[in-house]
């Protein structure tokens, strides 16, 4: 039977002008694949610089502003009437209008972080104006434009669609190539599980394999990344098909995205080969508990029945955009021998069913299981230590978080308020989620490892950044504070002028909070600096000092 999956856009396709005005490289393209997620659109390199000007692709306005620490930053989200959004992101300031506006709302909040959605008529935009600068805020890495387009139900399309496209005659490199069995009667040269399959690059074009021995219901994986000219990045690839003895029966295209779905990536890749071994393979197989729509022909899930005594074809095409390709020939042969190396999976008493709410009572310990909260089903590996315990489950993907309940009746009151559950990771202890109710702590994860209670009772420090206490200010364009927080993490930060609230800017990477003076006008000579910061588990570091400003 034949599946197919089209994406209806909400508008047709057309071009729109570029976003920034030197020539486009790329350091992450549309649908490459993240940790936890699908890139959502094209990460534009800026030449290692901020502040360069960014450009409204179309008429518009801007409907909706978000600062924050993480994710894009500062970003801008702009409505065109073509019926398409385009999105900002990791911006380093906006437009003075713009700036405005957003810093008029942050004062009436008293917030830094904050999302706005402005009406259409207060921030209208014309096509080919400069709306903000690049920058390198929220979880960037570096200096670059993150780049998007959406639709009117906000799903990321590829701007490559929209013609804001890219120098590419690179083909495709193959890394990688894998066979998976898929049930228990399946084989690949006598073997179960994943399979590597050894190939060589014949020319530009082609990679060919030696031909394999299989018997049942296989699937296949690569491992592939893709180059642009005059980018050194490994990037993502546009399509991929698989054809079996002239008849596709699997193709996914990088075209659309849902945002609800995307997390759907620990089904598409080996996850537990990703755990071990920090690279990707991408599953050419749909498996049940996959609910991906990238798919544009499916045939049996492309999963591939090999019978005995049998000649089969298998050959993969892989393409970028700019439909630079390449060919992988695989021929097996159907034949069913002695399997040889059986696949080993390891049980334990404690079965997780992923479609059902499952809890397991350790004593001190509850784990919880929501339905749906696991991918597939599996057997949980529980293991108690002195501090606390050990899920040795680290290649078992969870798609919502586990809820762990710690019983600590033991634990004096007094202790309880500094009290979390921590991850272990490197000999330090990482901050869950934890809430302490009566003799409870409960706490969150989304992954497997060495849990254990910590306690943070230190509160943050603050140190003068860009000036000496009680010195004269007045050349001054800006104030900073750097912040000292080792155990929890950050969790609110305020700061006064003669107990006046000002806008601090947090910028995580480098620890500080900056206050730019142009924002108020201040009264008299003398005046009086307070900053409060507050960590995860309400412990509270303060600053004073004062200073002299005209």
């Amino acid at each position: 039977m034949f599946y197919f999956v089209f994406f209806a856009y909400a508008q047709e396709k057309h071009n729109v002008r570029k976003p920034v005005d030197i020539p486009i490289y790329l350091s992450g393209t549309f649908g490459e694949l993240r940790s936890n997620h699908f890139h959502s659109g094209m990460d534009i390199k800026t030449k290692g610089e901020e502040g360069l000007p960014v450009h409204a692709v179309e008429d518009g306005f801007v409907y909706r502003i978000k600062i924050s620490r993480g994710g894009y930053g500062r970003a801008l989200y702009i409505k065109h009437p073509s019926g398409i959004i385009s999105v900002y992101g990791h911006l380093k300031v906006f437009n003075d209008k713009i700036e405005a506006y957003i810093k008029q709302k942050q004062y009436e909040k008293q917030k830094f972080e904050i999302e706005v959605f402005p009406y259409k008529i207060e921030l209208p935009v014309k096509k080919g104006e400069i709306i903000a600068y690049s920058g390198n805020t929220g979880g960037s890495s570096g200096p670059h434009l993150h780049f998007e387009i959406r639709d009117l139900q906000e799903h990321p399309l590829n701007p490559m669609n929209f013609g804001v496209t890219i120098k590419d005659t690179i083909r495709p490199v193959l890394r990688g190539l894998f066979a998976y069995t898929l049930d228990s009667l399946s084989q690949i040269n006598q073997a179960q599980g994943r399979v590597p399959i050894f190939f060589h690059k014949k020319n530009d074009t082609l990679y060919l394999t030696d031909s394999i021995n299989a018997y049942g219901k296989i699937g296949i994986g690569i491992s592939v990344y893709d180059k642009q000219n005059n980018s050194y990045n490994y990037n993502g690839v546009y399509k991929v098909s698989v054809i079996v003895n002239g008849t596709k029966i699997y193709e996914h295209v990088m075209d659309e995205l849902n945002f609800f779905k995307s997390h759907y990536i620990n089904t598409f890749i080996d996850y537990p080969y990703y755990v071990k071994k920090h690279r990707r393979i991408q599953k050419l197989f749909v498996e049940p508990y996959n609910l991906l729509e990238i798919y544009t022909q499916l045939v049996n899930d492309g999963i591939i029945n090999i019978k005995n005594k049998r000649n089969y074809n298998i050959q993969i095409l892989v393409s970028d955009f700019n439909k630079n390709t390449i060919l992988i020939n695989i021929p097996v042969y159907g034949y069913k021998a002695k399997i040889i190396e059986k696949e080993k999976k390891k049980t334990t008493p404690y079965f997780v069913k992923a479609g059902k709410k499952t809890t397991f009572d350790f004593g001190k310990v509850k784990i919880i299981f929501g339905k749906h909260t696991p991918y597939y089903d599996f057997y949980l590996d529980y293991k108690p230590t002195q501090k606390g315990f050990i899920l040795n489950n680290n290649i078992v993907p969870l798609h919502k978080s586990m809820v762990i309940k710690y019983d600590i009746s033991d634990i004096p009151k007094s202790k309880r308020k500094y009290l979390y559950l921590g991850k272990k990771y490197r000999k330090k202890s990482h901050y869950l989620s934890s809430k302490v109710k009566g003799d409870t702590l409960t706490a969150y994860s989304k992954y497997f490892g060495k849990f254990e209670l910590a306690y943070d009772s230190i509160p943050p420090k603050i140190f003068p950044s860009n000036f000496k206490p009680k010195s004269k200010l007045t050349n001054y364009h800006f104030l900073s504070v750097e912040l000292l927080e080792k155990e929890t993490g950050i969790a609110t930060y305020n700061a006064y002028i003669d107990d006046r609230w000002i806008l601090m800017e947090y910028n995580p990477k480098k620890r500080k909070l900056t206050y730019n003076f142009s924002d108020l006008k201040l009264n008299g000579y003398k005046h009086k600096l307070k900053v409060i910061v507050t960590d995860k588990l309400g412990n509270r570091g303060v600053y004073q000092t004062y200073f002299f400003r005209h």
